[in-house]
């Protein structure tokens, strides 16, 4: 068979020719439960910078980082994605203990798989966020998951250090603070970032929006909010937004808290 056949379904080589629609095919219903069930140890991630990040490299550096190279098979499945393969629950859980990710001094998304279609997944990204100017007399719960759930999903709250845990999604505009409405219609700015473990070490220079820092992980947990502050601050754009100049797409919200 010819090879004009096989594509776009003619033989003709009229490069004039205009393209015509997408083609759409279905896949007939089957069971897949346990195609499903395989993947229950599995998890999904995306360089969100994947011009930048290497994923090849990233597959085999996560592994050795979270110490586990012989209990954690990686693969890359293009456009920037890639899954690790556990074989136990109880490593996912540590894995976890060490979010958020960055590679390459880029932000990486990495969550449970779960059967999702949708080309934005996964970009799902946890940190904690810190709240400054709050007033002593609205330091409660009710006012931080407020200001939480304005921005994202609410994980969790610490209600002595006033960080509060989040999930954003790595493709949606950053905020950097907010103007706070209370019951009483007093309002206050406040001002959002991100909360750092480990300390921080910077070398060499920033040239074209490029970051060029490390980390130097003392503690507990890596110091791994680092690239998403530095490409904020350092770079025009972010994922796709601008974040300086007149067409800036960083916004703030407006919430009234009770």
């Amino acid at each position: 068979m010819a090879q004009g056949s096989l594509v776009g379904g003619g033989g003709s080589n009229n490069c004039d020719k205009k393209p015509g629609a997408r083609l759409k095919i279905t896949v007939p219903r089957f069971d897949n439960t346990a195609l499903i069930r395989g993947y229950s140890c599995t998890l999904i991630g995306r360089c969100m910078n994947p011009a930048a990040q290497d994923v090849q490299a990233l597959l085999q550096h996560m592994p050795r980082f979270w110490k586990m190279e012989e209990r954690v098979a990686g693969a890359e499945l293009g456009l920037g994605r890639f899954q690790f393969d556990f074989d136990n629950e109880e490593d996912i859980i540590e894995v976890f203990k060490l979010e958020p990710f960055y590679f390459d001094y880029w932000m990486v998304s990495l969550v449970r798989w779960e059967p999702v279609v949708d080309p934005t997944y996964p970009s799902a990204i946890k940190f904690w966020v810190r709240m400054m100017g709050i007033p002593l007399h609205f330091w409660a719960e009710p006012t931080f998951r407020s200001i939480g759930e304005a921005l994202s999903e609410v994980l969790e709250v610490d209600i002595d250090g006033g960080p509060v845990k989040v999930c954003l999604d790595g493709y949606k505009p950053l905020i950097f603070d907010t103007t706070v409405e209370f019951h009483s219609g007093e309002e206050t700015l406040v001002t959002l970032s991100v909360r750092c473990y480990g300390e921080l070490e910077k070398s060499g220079t920033i040239k074209g929006g490029e970051t060029r820092s490390r980390m130097v992980d003392h503690g507990i947990r890596s110091s791994l909010f680092l690239s998403l502050i530095l490409q904020v601050h350092r770079s025009e754009v972010v994922n796709g937004y601008r974040t300086r100049g007149p067409d800036c797409t960083l916004q703030t919200i407006r919430l009234r808290s009770s």
